[in-house]
């Protein structure tokens, strides 16, 4: 049986993937990271942010390549082929706008990713090309992969557009960037997470300092029932107008069970930006980003050996967190 290394979201950080590798067990052999009865899925996010983005998709596509891992898209896959995908309706930009306000903000989201690439030359093409190919999730009967939510209507609306092994295409490109139809729909919950709408009145500022008028919300947990308890807003952040925010009234939201996920089956995501320890999400879920990017985050790997109860000491950290992982792998490295 096979032993999966899921790991979360790199964007552009080299070197602590190869060591998170190394702590894992796997080394070089024949131009790729390899271990005997185990393989690495990656939630996706590879890109954009860090300083080492070509080398982690150059890593990344060999082990792919050679079979020792697995790679599905996520949100900044899809956001670069978009941005490299012309808009049929106005030749002159593309769907992913590089046109005006929203345009820059999509520039400079994408602009570490475009100057170690050189942007449109070979190597960008190439790279996109690769994006294509990579799949929207991934069923593996006794556990399942998502890059933001796992959602069967949603999946099922992307699998009549990209059936399981096939890349995807401009016409799937065109229709979800456009607004409104099944497939963004679908794009926007299981790449990026399904969003409560917010009043004026309850917006408020992300990480990166961008006004919101919605916030994500915590699918996995069964548990959460009103606005406050289900919305992920961090405690510290600011209203637009740069006030300390009120949080969201404890009032039961509506929408609450619309993308609960109760199934049996485990469930890995990335996506969500963690900064604490490690620890499992819920009974049937896991996410393994705990914001590798950002100073003092960690690139993080859930090591799954079969069915059975998730556990907070299946989490292998590089940089190790407060959890000491050496003790966990100390009987499980190859000597």
């Amino acid at each position: 049986m096979t032993t999966y290394d899921i790991i979360g979201d790199i964007h552009g950080c080299a070197p602590e993937l190869e060591g998170l590798l190394s702590t894992l067990g796997y080394e070089q052999t024949d131009g790729a990271y390899r271990r005997a009865g185990h393989q690495v899925i990656f939630v996706g996010d590879l890109i954009d942010r860090g300083d080492s983005q070509v080398e982690v998709v150059r890593i990344v596509r060999a082990m792919h390549e050679a079979g020792s891992a697995q790679v599905i898209m996520g949100n900044h896959e899809f956001n670069a082929i978009s941005y490299a995908t012309r808009n049929p309706a106005d030749p002159d930009d593309f769907m992913r706008t590089h046109l005006g306000r929203k345009g820059g903000h999509n520039t400079h989201q994408h602009r570490h990713f475009l100057e170690q690439v050189t942007e449109d030359s070979p190597l960008h093409h190439e790279i996109i090309a690769w994006f294509r190919t990579l799949p929207l999730y991934l069923e593996l009967g006794d556990l399942r992969i998502a890059h933001a939510c796992w959602h069967p209507d949603s999946l099922a609306v992307l699998d009549s557009w990209v059936p399981p092994g096939t890349p995807v295409s401009d016409a799937f490109i065109i229709e979800a960037n456009s607004v409104g139809t099944p497939a963004f729909n679908a794009v926007e919950v299981v790449l990026k997470g399904p969003e409560m709408e917010l009043s004026e009145e309850q917006a408020w500022r992300d990480p990166e300092g961008s006004p919101r008028r919605s916030a994500r919300i915590k699918w996995w947990d069964d548990s959460a029932i009103t606005m406050r308890q289900i919305a992920m807003i961090p405690q510290s952040s600011l209203t637009p107008d740069d006030e300390p925010h009120p949080g969201l009234p404890d009032l039961p939201y509506e929408e609450a069970d619309a993308y609960r996920y109760r199934d049996a089956v485990p469930v890995f995501f990335g996506h969500y930006w963690f900064n604490e320890t490690p620890t499992v999400s819920a009974v049937n879920a896991v996410c393994v980003d705990y914001s590798a990017v950002r100073p003092g985050g960690s690139l993080v790997a859930y090591r799954w050996t079969g069915p059975g109860p998730l556990d907070d000491s299946g989490f292998i950290a590089f940089p190790s967190t407060s959890r000491d992982v050496d003790d966990h792998l100390a009987a499980d490295l190859p000597t």
